[in-house]
């Protein structure tokens, strides 16, 4: 199905050295039952593969994709935020959700996580991180692209909620944030690409920012500090920079809430690897949380750790028990 309106050509550029591996034969959708990635076909290229917006009046078919490529891979529900208005260019710009924020409670989550995702909102945070940038273009086909990719439904835990939840936290610490703009960048394209069979997902994440960002105008030096920032979130990578340490502790912060809501991410986090079965998913998961727990703090910046350090530990260690 053709989307809403043309794909930028910059947004069709092929990526070098991501197209599939794997032969396929004329005919036949060998990943038809495979997640898709939206924005990654198997072509390499970025572009949207259905419309986000319907005809008035008509239903999209659920799962209508583009009938000339095959299924690409991905996964995930919906919520994300934006600023009321544009920052004045000598100012962080604000980074507010554009749902209603929870209660102000030690280890509650800033974000309502049944909020529905608003695109005027964040096509307003988008333009107002560009403009703090001192650019003037129009992010919806990247925006667009990478709600396709990170709002599939079949996603339980890398989606657009938690895109949500991750750029509340910027909201609140982004006094914190050397370059906020970067970070709340990164926290969109580090879940562009989705497969859990794969162990290269940020790296094609990162591949995705390139294009995407080089299509609105931004400079190579922003667009490496995006990239390094999204590669930073890989697991085993050293956060070397204060913004990656930053940006890591946002994508820890889930670690901190209500034992009620951190109980539901884990539940999220282990339908979304249903390829792995329960005896290695578990072995490697109590691996992970005792190294967090080993180590004398679970997040790297202090205003983090001075808000959720307690709450994390409280949780990961009622999860070791309980296993």
């Amino acid at each position: 199905m053709a989307a809403a309106y043309p794909i930028p050509s910059f947004l069709q550029l092929p990526i070098e050295g991501l197209a599939d591996d794997e032969p396929g034969v004329a005919g036949k959708r060998e990943d038809e039952d495979r997640p898709r990635e939206a924005a990654l076909a198997r072509s390499g290229s970025l572009r949207l593969t259905r419309s986000l917006r319907p005809p008035s009046g008509a239903d999209e078919p659920a799962g209508m994709i583009d009938e000339a490529e095959p299924a690409p891979r991905s996964e995930l529900p919906a919520a994300v935020p934006a600023p009321k208005s544009a920052p004045k260019p000598a100012v962080k710009p604000a980074v507010k959700p554009a749902v209603k924020p929870a209660p102000a409670v030690a280890g509650a989550s800033p974000v309502d996580v049944g909020a529905h995702f608003d695109r005027e909102a964040s096509l307003a945070t988008w333009r107002a991180w560009l403009a703090a940038w001192e650019l003037d273009t129009d992010p919806a086909p990247v925006v667009d692209a990478l709600v396709e990719c990170v709002g599939d439904p079949r996603r339980r835990f890398h989606n657009l909620e938690r895109v949500a939840s991750e750029l509340a936290w910027l909201g609140q610490w982004r006094d914190a944030a050397r370059d906020p703009v970067a970070i709340g960048l990164a926290i969109w394209f580090r879940y562009a690409t989705l497969d859990p069979a794969r162990c290269d997902n940020e790296a094609r994440s990162a591949e995705f920012a390139r294009i995407g960002l080089a299509g609105l105008g931004v400079g190579t030096v922003r667009i490496r500090q995006v990239r390094e920032l999204v590669v930073s979130t890989r697991e085993g990578a050293v956060a070397s920079s204060p913004d990656a340490k930053l940006l890591a502790d946002i994508g820890r912060a889930r670690l901190g809430e209500l034992p009620g809501v951190f109980d539901r991410h884990e539940e999220d986090l282990r339908a979304e690897s249903v390829h792995i079965v329960d005896a290695i998913y578990w072995r490697r998961r109590i691996a992970a949380i005792r190294a967090m727990l080993i180590k004398p703090r679970v997040y790297f910046t202090d205003i983090a750790r001075s808000r959720l350090e307690a709450a994390a530990r409280g949780n990961l260690s009622r999860r070791l028990e309980a296993r």
